[in-house]
C-alpha cells in the first residue's frame, strides 16, 4: 500500500520534488533501520535522572475555586467514570477499559480482545505484553502502582476489538488494515487528555465541595495512571508511540495535568517524580527523533509535534539537550504558525475543525513561550544549534527576538505570528452559527489539544462544535473585549492562558487589532452580478438547475452583515433572522486536500435559530475507507451536482488526499447574494444564490456541455441530497 502512495504521487508531482523527496524518505529509511534493530536489541527507556537534579518546572498558578464550583456537578460525575475506567473517545459511548473487555464491533466488524489479566505486585503479567528488553524496567515502574489498581489496556480498540501487540515497533504498527480497525481510539485514549479533570476534582475535593472522594483518591489515580501507561507503553514500541502528534499531546496534558495539582497544594513522592520525568524526555527524545516534518507539506501533526516539544522542553530542567529543544521548538512553532494561518484568519487545513485543534496547540504554546522566567528565557541567547541534527535544523543562536509590549522584554515569537493568530480567533468567532458553534468544513475527528473545561452535555458528552473556549483562550491571551462577549464568562481556558503567559502579554502588542483581511466587504460589483444572472437566463431551462427556498414571514434581510474570508474559502451572510454560508476557495493544505471534502459551493443555511442545510460531517478515517469517501463525496453536500455522478475532485488519491481539480473561486458577494464557480466536472459550473426578504433561490448552471442534477429539497427536513450520508457531528458518531 506503502509503495503504491509513493508510486502515485511520484507521476503527480515536478520531477524535483520527487528527487528531494526521494531522498528524505531514503534517510528516513535508512535511519529507522538502524533504529529498530537498537532498539529491538537494548532498552529504551532513556537514563534516570541524576538523584537531587532540579524538578519538573511549574508554569501555571492555581485556578480560582469560583471558576470551577459552576461545574463541580460535571467535574464530579465526569472523575467517577474516569475512576472506573470508563471512557468516551470518538463515538465509543461510555466503555469500561481494561484488559479481555468484550467489545460491540463496528458495523459488524467484531474482534475478540485480548486475554484477561492477572496483575501480581511484581509485574510478572507483563511478560509477552512488552518486548523483552525493557521487561525488568516495566515490571519495575508497575510495583510503584498503587495496590489494587486494574489496568487499562491501552493498545486496544475498544470499540471494534482488535488489540495491537505492545512489542511491535512503533513504525512497524499496522493501520487501516482491516475493516472496522480504528487505531485513532487507542491512540485517543492515551492522549490522557482527562487527567485534567482529576486536578479539579482534587482542588474542589479540598474545598470541601459536595460529591466527590478524598483529594487523596483523585492524586493516587492520576500517579497510578501515568504509572499504568509507562509500565505498558515502553518509548517507541506500540501503537501509542506510532504517531509522534499523539506522543507530543500526550506530553502536554501530562505535564499541564502535574502542574495544575501541584498549583493547588498536591505533592508526588520521589519515586513518582523520577520515573514522571524520565518518561517525560522519553516522549521529548521521542518527538525528535521522529518529527513529522517534510519539505513539501507540514499540516496539523508537525504543529502538534513542536507545541508538544515546547512544553517538553519548558517543564523539564534546564540542560544543553533542553536548551536546544526549546530554541528548536519556538523556531518552528513561528514558522508553522506564519504559515499554517491564513491573511483572513482561517487555517490552512480548509477545515474548521482543525482550525480549532491548530489554533489551540499555538495558543497554548505561545503562551508558555511568554512566561518563561528570565533564566529559562536565557536558552535562546546559548544553545548549540548543532545538537539539533534533523531536518530542517535550527538557526545559530542567538535567536531572532522581538519587543514585548509593555515590559520591553525580547521574546522569540514575531509580530506576523501574533496578527495570525489573533486573525485565528477574529475567524472562529464570524462564522459562527446562532447556536455560537462552528459550521462544519471539511473533516472533524474531534482533536483537541488540551480539554480543561468539562464536558457540557447532558450525557457528559463533548459539543465538538463548540469552539468558544478557543475563542476565551485566545481573549486570555490578548485580552480582547469582543473575544470575551462572544465567549461569555466563566472559561478556565481563559484563566489557564493568562496564567501561563503572565497575565496576557500579547494583548498589548496589537493594540486591540487583528480584524481579518477582506472580511469586510463585497466580492465582484454589481456589473459582474448582472452579467451572471444575463448568462443563467440566456440558458435553456433544461440546462439550469433551481430551487426556491421560501421562508416564513418578512424581512429576512434586516440586519443584514456580510463576512468574507477568501483565502480559506468562505463567505458569511447573517442578518437577524437568517445565517446563510457558502465554501468556495482553496481545498486545503496547499493543494493536498488531506481534510478537505468536495464540498465546494455548497451551502449551510439557518432560518430563525433552527437550522435547515447542515454539512453532514466526517463519521470515520481508516476504518471503513468506503464510509470515509461517503462522506468526502459531493452527494454528502448541498453543492452542485453532476449527472452522471462524477466527483469534482478525485477521491481515488488516498484517504488523506482530495484532487484539487475544482479550483474554485467567488465571483460575487453582496447585498445582493453570492456567486461561485468551480472547473471539477471539467468546464465551468456556476452556482448564483439570490437572496429576498421572504426566500432564497439557488440556481445552478454550467457550460461546456456539463449536465447538472437538482439537489433535493424537502421542505419539511433539511434540504440536502436525498442520498447523503446520515448526519455526524462527531467523529465516530452517525446521527440523522
Amino acid at each position: 500500500m506503502r509503495a503504491g502512495y509513493y508510486l502515485r504521487k511520484a507521476i503527480e508531482l515536478p520531477s524535483r520534488v520527487v528527487i528531494r523527496r526521494a531522498a528524505e524518505i531514503s534517510c528516513r529509511e535508512i535511519r529507522a533501520f538502524v533504529d529498530r534493530w537498537r532498539d529491538v536489541l537494548l532498552p529504551t527507556f532513556p537514563s534516570p535522572p541524576v538523584p537531587g537534579s532540579a524538578s519538573i518546572a511549574a508554569h501555571v498558578r492555581p485556578v480560582p475555586l469560583n471558576l470551577l464550583r459552576p461545574h463541580k456537578e460535571r467535574i464530579a460525575r465526569l472523575c467517577e467514570r474516569y475512576l472506573e475506567h470508563r471512557f468516551d473517545v470518538l463515538g465509543s459511548g461510555w466503555t469500561r477499559v481494561a484488559h479481555g473487555i468484550s467489545c460491540v464491533g463496528l458495523e459488524g466488524h467484531r474482534y475478540v480482545a485480548g486475554e484477561r489479566v492477572d496483575p501480581d505486585r511484581e509485574g510478572s503479567w507483563l511478560a509477552g505484553l512488552v518486548n523483552r528488553p525493557n521487561l525488568l524496567s516495566c515490571r519495575r515502574v508497575w510495583q510503584l502502582v498503587g495496590h489494587g489498581y486494574i489496568p487499562i489496556d491501552w493498545h486496544l480498540d475498544f470499540k471494534s476489538g482488535y488489540r495491537w501487540k505492545g512489542t511491535a515497533w512503533h513504525r512497524d504498527v499496522p493501520y487501516g488494515h482491516l475493516p472496522g480497525v480504528d487505531i485513532k481510539v487507542p491512540r485517543e485514549l492515551a492522549r490522557m487528555q482527562h487527567l485534567v479533570q482529576f486536578a479539579w476534582a482534587y482542588a474542589l475535593s479540598k474545598d470541601d465541595a459536595v460529591g466527590f472522594r478524598s483529594p487523596e483518591t483523585y492524586v493516587s489515580e492520576f500517579r497510578n495512571q501515568v504509572l499504568d501507561f509507562i509500565a505498558t507503553n515502553p518509548p517507541r514500541f506500540g501503537v501509542n508511540w506510532a504517531c509522534t502528534m499523539d506522543v507530543a499531546i500526550r506530553a502536554a496534558n501530562w505535564l499541564v495535568a502535574r502542574d495544575l495539582f501541584a498549583a493547588h497544594g498536591a505533592r508526588f513522592d520521589m519515586e513518582f517524580e523520577a520515573e514522571f520525568a524520565r518518561s517525560v524526555r522519553a516522549h521529548g527524545l521521542h518527538i525528535m527523533g521522529n518529527l513529522e516534518w517534510f519539505v513539501d507539506l507540514r499540516s496539523n501533526h508537525y504543529l502538534a509535534d513542536v507545541a508538544g516539544l515546547v512544553f517538553v522542553a519548558a517543564y523539564l530542567p534546564r540542560s544543553a539537550e533542553t536548551d536546544g529543544w526549546l530554541a528548536f521548538a519556538t523556531q518552528e512553532l513561528t514558522v508553522e504558525v506564519e504559515g499554517q494561518f491564513l491573511d483572513d484568519g482561517g487555517n490552512f487545513e480548509g477545515s474548521t475543525c482543525y482550525h480549532r485543534l491548530s489554533a489551540e496547540m499555538a495558543t497554548y504554546a505561545a503562551a508558555l513561550v511568554l512566561g518563561l522566567p528570565e533564566a529559562r528565557r536565557d536558552a535562546f541567547r546559548v544553545y548549540d544549534h548543532r545538537r539539533i541534527n534533523v531536518p530542517p535544523g535550527l538557526c545559530p543562536a542567538p535567536m531572532k527576538m522581538f519587543p514585548a509590549p509593555g515590559d520591553g522584554r525580547l521574546i522569540p515569537l514575531s509580530p506576523l505570528f501574533f496578527e495570525r493568530l489573533e486573525r485565528a480567533g477574529y475567524f472562529t468567532m464570524n462564522i459562527a452559527t446562532p447556536d455560537h458553534r462552528v459550521p462544519q468544513v471539511g473533516d472533524n475527528d474531534s482533536g483537541r489539544f488540551l480539554k480543561l473545561h468539562p464536558a457540557h452535555g447532558p450525557s457528559l458528552e463533548e459539543d465538538v462544535l463548540d469552539h468558544r473556549h478557543l475563542v476565551a483562550a485566545l481573549g486570555g491571551l490578548f485580552g480582547r473585549e469582543d473575544f470575551r462577549r462572544f465567549a461569555g464568562e466563566g472559561w478556565i481556558d481563559s484563566e489557564i492562558v493568562r496564567g501561563l503567559s503572565g497575565g496576557g502579554a500579547a494583548g498589548k502588542a496589537n493594540g486591540g487589532g487583528g480584524r481579518a483581511r477582506s472580511s469586510f466587504g463585497h466580492v465582484g460589483d454589481g456589473d459582474e452580478w448582472k452579467r451572471l444572472l444575463r448568462r443563467r437566463d440566456a440558458l435553456p431551462a433544461q440546462e439550469r438547475r433551481f430551487v426556491r427556498i421560501d421562508l416564513p414571514g418578512e424581512g429576512l434581510l434586516d440586519g443584514l452583515s456580510l463576512r468574507a474570508f477568501p483565502d480559506f474559502g468562505f463567505y458569511v451572510c447573517r442578518s437577524r433572522r437568517f445565517y446563510l454560508a457558502l465554501r468556495c476557495g482553496p481545498n486545503g493544505q496547499n493543494g493536498n486536500g488531506g481534510h478537505a471534502h468536495n464540498d465546494q459551493l455548497s451551502m449551510i443555511l439557518w432560518v430563525d435559530g433552527v437550522e435547515w442545510i447542515a454539512d453532514p460531517g466526517t463519521y470515520l478515517y481508516t476504518p471503513l475507507p468506503v464510509r470515509r469517501n461517503e462522506y468526502r463525496s459531493v452527494r454528502a453536500h448541498f453543492a452542485p451536482q453532476a449527472a452522471d455522478g462524477r466527483e469534482p475532485g478525485r477521491l481515488d488519491l488516498g484517504l488523506f488526499r482530495l484532487g484539487d481539480e475544482a479550483q474554485a473561486r467567488c465571483l460575487y458577494f453582496g447585498e445582493e447574494g453570492f456567486a461561485g464557480t468551480h472547473r471539477g466536472f471539467g468546464a465551468p459550473v456556476y452556482r448564483v444564490v439570490e437572496m429576498t426578504h421572504s426566500s432564497i433561490t439557488v440556481n445552478d448552471f454550467a457550460e461546456g456541455g456539463v449536465a447538472l442534477r437538482a439537489p433535493a429539497y424537502d421542505a419539511d427536513i433539511t434540504p440536502r441530497n436525498a442520498d447523503a450520508p446520515p448526519v455526524s457531528p462527531a467523529y465516530g458518531v452517525r446521527r440523522a
